[in-house]
């Protein structure tokens, strides 16, 4: 059975139902500081603790995207060559900046030069310009980049497919990052600018990649705490989670 965990920076899922009958560990770090799109050593050291002996198997709720971060602390915990594989509007590749403090916008430059393990990069659904304006080329063939075009042709089916003959079991695993601002409006209400990618889409990645390669844990963030008092914007919002962590369940066997 996958572990469900849930890091709760802004409060907003204890305002959610989706996952109020399910088996979860709740984690609260709404006092924390350093965490808002930056989070600086102290936090991550705490959030470390608090996470204690957690691998990175199960399925992970990580708050807004200002906290997608998150994904290089869950990915750290991976003692295994692996891919990631990430569906984001945004590339999250931006340089370092603060003295190279650990960021929502630079979190996947981070963990490609750092996680000795994490072999190589499937990045869906930024634009061209965004790819180019921060520089995500100088990683070679460790980063495979497919903007919302592209993915939607299925372009990405060859990473999925690494490893030729092999049975699926026998690839090199995958951890995967879902920011719901890849989706478009009618979809999901977010706290960023988000793309126009449709939930059927999404899904259908999702299940070839879990029929494709072996998964180690699955995380999802794009939470808009401003929704809190939105009613109509937070069902929206609870939806959502719950076809997504269904979908997740029935995909790792629970």
């Amino acid at each position: 059975m996958a572990r469900i965990v849930i890091l709760d920076f802004s409060g907003i899922y204890g305002r959610m139902k989706f996952w109020k009958n399910e088996d979860v560990l709740r984690l609260d770090f709404q006092t924390m500081e350093g965490t808002n799109c930056y989070c600086d050593d102290e936090a991550a050291e705490e959030i470390g603790k608090q996470l204690g002996e957690l691998g990175a198997e199960g399925i992970h709720f990580l708050d807004s995207g200002n906290y997608h971060y998150a994904t290089k602390l869950w990915a750290d915990r991976i003692c295994q060559p692996f891919d990631l594989l990430v569906l984001d509007h945004h590339t999250d590749m931006q340089q370092p900046a603060f003295g190279g403090i650990l960021s929502c916008g630079g979190w996947l430059r981070t963990a490609l030069e750092e996680n000795k393990f994490l072999q190589r990069v499937c990045l869906m659904g930024p634009s061209e310009k965004m790819a180019e304006e921060d520089e995500i080329g100088e990683f070679g063939d460790r980063l495979l980049f497919f903007d919302e075009e592209k993915m939607q042709k299925g372009f990405w089916r060859e990473f999925l497919n690494d490893g030729g003959e092999e049975e699926p079991k026998k690839r090199r695993p995958l951890y995967i990052s879902l920011d719901k601002d890849i989706l478009c409006e009618e979809e999901a209400a977010v706290n960023w600018d988000q793309g126009t990618v449709r939930l059927s889409e999404v899904l259908e990645v999702l299940e070839a990649a879990f029929r494709s390669r072996p998964v180690i844990g699955a995380d999802l963030c794009g939470e808009n705490p401003l929704d809190m008092e939105d009613g109509e914007q937070l069902l929206k919002a609870d939806s959502l989670n719950e076809k997504l962590l269904g979908a997740l369940k029935r995909w790792m066997g629970n």
